[in-house]
């Protein structure tokens, strides 16, 4: 029966979360659609990650044909790693899980039912999220909203890849981003949107998202490692839509992205005012219009584009200084 079913393949790169693995791996096994490809790209776990996920594999017979481990030869971050994955699987539909976050045991068959049912490129889902043990259910918007990219706020968790199945035939056609570890999911949820000929949502909740988890966790990162991950995805991605002729439809979307990534050039004690003006100068045209950006952080912005940027920086300087 299971090899009439599409192959959908289970991606979720690993690196030093031993004390999430075993849930994660115990949630992935037991789905109750049978027909899985697992791979865990372990990225040089120096903790007991791999020993407690091999231990797990053992207790499920089905799936240990199923089930792979690649081991990258150096620590590359989480995007190599799903990179190596991605690259390497042979399903129809691809998910990818973080090995810090765990799943409900219907969500492939849910989601893969939804997309082969109607043919859909990608399905998205509702979600949890879990801060500390306190989880709150996030619903998505319908379909139609969902996936309007022009409309989508930028750094929020809509674009994340753990919510979504999505054809492979859609991830094939999008080359692989540069080696960002933050908005990675962001360079390829948008591009698979751009491409996709239909999108579903369905608001029934199957992700368990962890947020506040240990800091050696792979959604762990620096401010300025964000931001430089920000800047490059921004590039990355607009060149890729300007290529495909896609940035005329998607203009609106390219220009929130942009004006997002700059944004932590004013944030934090290290504010850059000259770096932000030099930096897709583009994006400052009707500042006050970007809706998703917070209005006190709207008038910081206007300020910093009327303002020479010397003398934003003294007055900044002069706060922080208090």
């Amino acid at each position: 029966m299971s090899d009439k079913l599409p192959l959908v393949s289970v991606i979720v790169p690993v690196y030093n979360v031993e004390r999430y693995i075993e849930q994660c791996a115990r949630s992935i096994f037991e789905q109750t659609y049978p027909n899985l490809e697992i791979t865990f790209i372990n990225d040089c776990s120096t903790d007991r990650s791999i020993e407690i996920l091999k231990r797990a594999i053992t207790c499920y017979q089905i799936r240990r044909t199923q089930t792979h481990i690649i081991d990258l030869k150096s620590n590359s971050g989480s995007t190599i790693a799903r990179n190596t994955g991605i690259r390497n699987c042979n399903g129809d539909y691809i998910i990818c899980i973080d090995s810090d976050d765990y799943i409900e045991s219907c969500m492939v068959e849910q989601l893969v039912t939804i997309a082969f049912g109607g043919n859909y490129d990608i399905v998205s889902s509702s979600f949890f999220i879990n801060d500390n043990g306190k989880e709150k259910q996030i619903n998505i918007s319908n379909s139609q909203d969902f996936f309007c990219l022009n409309s989508i706020a930028i750094d929020t968790l809509h674009f994340s890849l753990w919510n979504k199945i999505i054809k492979k035939s859609i991830l094939d056609r999008i080359p692989e981003i540069p080696n960002a570890n933050c908005w990675d999911d962001l360079a390829i949820t948008s591009r698979a949107i751009a491409l996709a000929q239909s999108a579903m949502t369905t608001n029934v909740p199957f992700y368990h998202y962890r947020i506040n988890t240990n800091a050696g966790s792979l959604t762990s990162q620096a401010h300025e490692k964000r931001l430089h991950d920000q800047l490059i995805v921004a590039r990355f991605v607009e060149e890729w839509f300007i290529k495909n002729k896609l940035d005329a439809k998607y203009a609106q979307f390219l220009r929130n992205m942009k004006f997002s990534a700059k944004i932590k050039f004013l944030r934090g004690r290290n504010r850059d005012f000259a770096a932000w003006k030099r930096t897709f100068p583009e994006t400052n045209n009707g500042i006050l219009c970007y809706r998703h950006i917070p209005l006190h952080y709207r008038l910081l912005f206007f300020m910093a584009d009327i303002l020479p940027a010397r003398l934003c920086q003294y007055i900044s300087d002069k706060i922080s200084k208090k």
